[in-house]
């Protein structure tokens, strides 16, 4: 890929999905050299889960990927690959507060899913002209299409015996190159490198709205279960094709006018455009966003064991098409996004490295300040929908650290985390004089923890070989549920600590090419949430996506090589 890209900030908070119950994996992969310049590898995945933890969470995953490389010189390399991935899955979606503190983990609908099938094809060259110069190019071709009734979409007001969801389904195909050239100059101490790039993906979106019944709990202000009263393809959310066109050129130095000091200097110029048809209001017309953004950064080795960094960059990122495309919720007549303005980013980060101790012990560490302009956000509203906004200003700053520590050959201890704040500093939820909250100044974002923390430690004995057992321990400080940060999610986890606090436990024997291996998650059993999340409006309620309460996870693993 091109040295570097600029996308939306890495360090937005986002709480992470892991684990899973009731499912069985194989995966299996051979490959080997059919002639001396020619090699050829195939690997296949299924994946399966039936009666999970959570009701309406069974899946199916297909997927077969293959290889080839072919040495046409000693020079010059050509490399085919692709995949095909099949991927059918029910989506449970989130739980009310009555169902999560009674663990009672079922889904709200049945009828809710997410079908994704994904052809991938990449065909690449590299050649060597010679020592200080080199260039690569990849042709590229993608095929995709999405179908879902998204368990996200489905709308509803407390107390009404009625609700509403949507089925869309999005369809597009990609063509495209990257082209990069690199060129060493020894005598400045200067390496270059220049590329282009360009990406076709014609694509259609379609999207109409499914009337649903609430079926209340007793208090009635809680659905129990939602149903399909009726398909509505004559009300249509979103309908709409573009012919999208990304293409950008960038141009990177690394100079090193010293020994221990290297700068990297860097540009990139993007443009997106497309023209598009619109059957909503059946209009026609183009769109394009287009953006320089420029890098500098700095690496200083203080010793062979300890170095120190420093970066400034810039960020772009267009908002997407269903944003831009999709009606307002509540809006009539039917408005769009048409001007919507690309978000951007101006990130800058010191940071530095270490190694002590005859290389036992590692330390990182990195302090960021990065502030974004029309950030587009997804932001939930009292109906449980969620309606697409432009931050006008953010701040995301913190400090990343990380520690490794390896005694001897048996013990391997890590720490790692993060401690950030993540905030509106100028953010206009209505221009509408009637709605309570106008706007979110200064309030952090929801769903964002101020402390994220990940720690493990492995014992590896030497008198068992090929034995290791280890326990990792997760965390994640409390978070604001809302936006105007009246209601947090502090449940308390493993030692008492608010937010989320688990255990994970792992071991497993390896004999030579074969392996066995348990996981026991959430080893305490502990009653947490990956997400906890409501509107602003005081009678509005949480919702919840549970976690899996202690799951075991067992397996078998081979790997065997052949000699001609």
């Amino acid at each position: 890929p091109p040295p570097f890209f600029f996308p939306p900030p890495r360090r937005h908070p986002r709480v992470p999905l892991v684990g899973g119950a009731g499912s069985c994996l194989y995966a299996t992969g051979a490959g080997g050299m059919i002639s001396r310049k020619s090699g050829l590898y195939v690997g296949g995945f299924y994946a399966k889960q039936q009666n999970g933890w959570m009701t309406y969470s069974d899946y199916d995953k297909n997927s077969i990927n293959a290889r080839w490389d072919y040495a046409l010189s000693a020079n010059t390399k050509l490399t085919l690959a692709g995949s095909y991935n099949d991927y059918y899955s029910q989506t449970p979606g989130s739980v009310d507060s009555v169902a999560f503190y009674n663990r009672a983990y079922v889904s709200t609908s049945d009828f809710t899913y997410r079908e994704v099938k994904a052809l991938r094809v990449r065909l690449s060259t590299e050649h060597a002209w010679n020592e200080n110069n080199h260039t690569t190019l990849h042709l590229f071709y993608r095929d995709n299409s999405i179908g879902q009734n998204p368990a996200y979409g489905i709308r509803w007001t407390t107390g009404q015996t009625t609700a509403t969801g949507e089925i869309n389904v999005n369809d597009f195909k990609s063509q495209g190159f990257i082209l990069q050239h690199a060129v060493t100059i020894q005598p400045l101490r200067t390496r270059l490198m220049a590329g282009v790039s360009l990406d076709h993906s014609p694509t259609t979106y379609d999207a109409y709205r499914i009337d649903l019944n609430a079926q209340l709990r007793a208090d009635g202000k809680s659905v129990e279960k939602y149903s399909i009263s009726e398909e509505r393809p004559d009300i249509r959310i979103a309908d709409y094709d573009a012919d999208l066109v990304n293409s950008a050129v960038y141009l990177q130095a690394e100079i090193k006018p010293l020994e221990k000091l290297t700068i990297t200097l860097g540009g990139r110029y993007d443009n997106m455009s497309f023209d598009y048809t619109n059957y909503l209001d059946n209009t026609t017309g183009k769109k394009s966003y287009e953006q320089f953004t420029p890098k500098i950064g700095a690496t200083y080795s203080v010793t062979e064991d300890a170095g120190l960094y420093a970066n400034y960059s810039q960020g772009f990122s267009p908002p997407g098409l269903t944003s831009i495309f999709r009606k307002k919720p509540s809006t009539d007549p039917a408005e769009f996004y048409y001007n919507l303005t690309p978000a951007r980013f101006t990130n800058y980060e010191v940071g530095g490295w270490v190694s002590l101790i005859k290389n036992t012990l590692d330390a990182d560490v990195a302090l960021y300040h990065m502030g974004g302009t029309n950030e587009l956000l997804n932001i939930r509203q009292p109906d449980n929908s969620t309606d697409y906004q432009s931050a006008g200003k953010t701040t995301h700053k913190g400090i990343e650290y990380g520690l490794t520590y390896r005694p001897d050959a048996q013990w391997m201890v890590r720490f790692g985390g993060t401690n950030a704040v993540h905030r509106f500093d100028e953010f206009v939820l209505s221009t509408r004089s009637t709605d309570q909250v106008q706007n979110v100044n200064g309030k952090v974002m929801p769903s964002a923890p101020s402390w994220i923390a990940n720690s493990e430690v492995v014992y590896k004995p030497e008198f068992i070989k090929g034995f290791r057992i280890g326990v990792e321990w997760q965390r994640m400080s409390s978070w604001y549920q809302n936006q105007v940060n009246t209601v947090k999610y502090e449940d308390k986890g493993v030692l008492g600590m608010k937010g989320i606090s688990v255990l994970n436990f792992r071991t497993g024997y390896k004999w030579k090419g074969a392996e066995v291996f348990m996981n026991v998650m959430n080893l305490t059993d502990e009653l947490y949430a990956f997400s906890a999340t409501r509107g602003n409006n005081a009678t509005d309620r949480a919702t919840y996506t549970s976690a899996p309460p202690r799951t075991f996870v067992f397996g078998i693993q081979y790997n065997f090589t052949g000699k001609s």
